[in-house]
C-alpha cells in the first residue's frame, strides 16, 4: 500500500513538473533594446531582446542580466562586462534606476576614457529603454564614488543618449 502512494505522488509531481513547463509560452514578455558594443566599430548598436512584462524594478534587473549574458557566440560584439552577475546589482525608486557597479570591472578593461564611456552609456541606454525609467545613477562597491575607471564623474546623474 505504501507503495502504491508514493507512486501516486510521484506521478502527480511529475504530472504538475510537466504542466508548470508547458506554460512558459503563456509569460508574458516585452520586447526592448539592449545596446551592446560592436567589435568593428567600437561603438554601441541596440539589439531587439524580449523580457518578462514586470515591474520596472524586475526589468532593470532582466536588461542587466541580459547584458552580463552578453552574445559571446557572435564575434561582431565585444564583451566588456564580465560574466558575473554579481560585479552589477540594481534598484529602482520613482523614475531612477540605481546601478551598483563592482570595481572588480574595472580592473578587467584596458583603461581608457572610450572604453568606461561606452561602459556606462551600455548600461544607461539599456536601462532606460525600460518603461518607466527616465534616469540612472551609479555607484562603485556600494559608495557614491567620483570615478569608476578615472575619466567621466559617477556622482552625475545619466540619462538616455543615442549612441554616436
Amino acid at each position: 500500500m505504501k507503495k502504491i502512494v508514493f507512486a501516486l505522488i510521484m506521478i502527480t509531481g511529475i504530472t504538475c513538473f510537466v504542466i508548470a513547463c508547458s506554460r512558459r509560452e503563456e509569460v508574458p514578455t516585452v520586447e526592448t533594446k539592449v545596446y551592446f558594443v560592436d567589435s568593428e566599430m567600437n561603438r554601441l548598436l541596440p539589439y531587439s531582446e524580449n523580457i518578462i512584462d514586470a515591474d520596472a524594478e524586475h526589468q532593470v534587473s532582466a536588461v542587466v542580466d541580459k547584458l552580463i549574458a552578453g552574445h559571446d557566440d557572435n564575434d561582431k560584439i565585444r564583451r566588456l562586462l564580465p560574466d558575473k552577475r554579481s560585479c552589477i546589482s540594481t534598484s529602482v525608486i520613482d523614475n531612477i534606476a540605481y546601478v551598483d557597479l563592482s570595481s572588480e570591472i574595472a580592473r578587467e578593461l584596458p583603461c581608457s576614457r572610450d572604453i568606461e564611456k561606452l561602459v556606462i552609456y551600455q548600461i544607461v541606454d539599456s536601462v532606460a529603454g525600460v518603461k518607466g525609467i527616465r534616469f540612472v545613477k551609479f555607484t562603485v562597491d556600494g559608495e557614491v564614488k567620483q570615478d569608476f575607471m578615472g575619466f567621466y564623474d559617477m556622482r552625475n546623474t545619466y540619462k538616455y543618449v543615442y549612441p554616436e
